[in-house]
């Protein structure tokens, strides 16, 4: 717990604010990073056991490690916002991590600490590729909480790309985001 305290205290910090595990009511919510946090931990285990070519998908957020059975890069999906089982943008990635923050699934679960407010009134969707699945998760999280700002603070990051849907099902992509469509 002390340390998934201490990566929140970080993440805030390397946020300006956006990403705090205290909600409006109070209570502490760490779950903006420690699914993240968890997939990491277990991908490491896995690669410590010499294996080097997997994936690990744990509600849609992603770790991959080396490639696919046929050494291609790994194909990953991100959900259309508006319509459950279909795919809006293929994905090919290896040695990378995919996390996904939205309303879709489970509703205005994330706040905007600066306003208090449930956050996604004007977007749906922000993922966000990263060196691991930990590092993605944290950044999708607070980039949702920042609404459409929120892709301008991916794009400003080193070794991350975003892919941002509004509520009007428009998409916004950083500027290095095509290395990874495939379709």
């Amino acid at each position: 717990m002390r340390e998934v305290f201490r990566l929140a205290q970080e993440t805030k910090e390397l946020t300006d604010g956006y990403f705090d595990i205290v909600t409006p009511n109070g209570v502490y919510d760490p779950s903006g990073l420690v699914k993240g946090w968890a997939i990491r931990n277990a991908a490491d285990i896995l690669q410590k056991r010499g294996r080097n070519n997997f994936y690990i998908d744990v509600g849609g957020d992603v770790e991959v490690r080396g490639t696919d059975r046929g050494g291609e890069a790994w194909k990953i999906g991100v959900q259309n916002p508006f319509k459950n089982g279909e795919i809006v943008k293929a994905l090919r990635v290896r040695d990378a991590g995919i996390a996904t923050s939205g309303t879709y699934l489970r509703g205005k679960h994330i706040y905007d600490p600066k306003t208090q407010r449930a956050a996604g009134i004007d977007i749906v969707s922000m993922t966000v590729v990263g060196p691991d699945v930990y590092e993605a998760d944290r950044f999708a999280t607070a980039a949702f909480a920042m609404g459409r700002d929120g892709i301008l603070f991916i794009d400003g990051l080193d070794g991350y790309e975003g892919y941002m849907i509004d509520s009007s099902g428009i998409a916004t992509m950083t500027r290095g985001f095509s290395q990874y469509a495939y379709a």
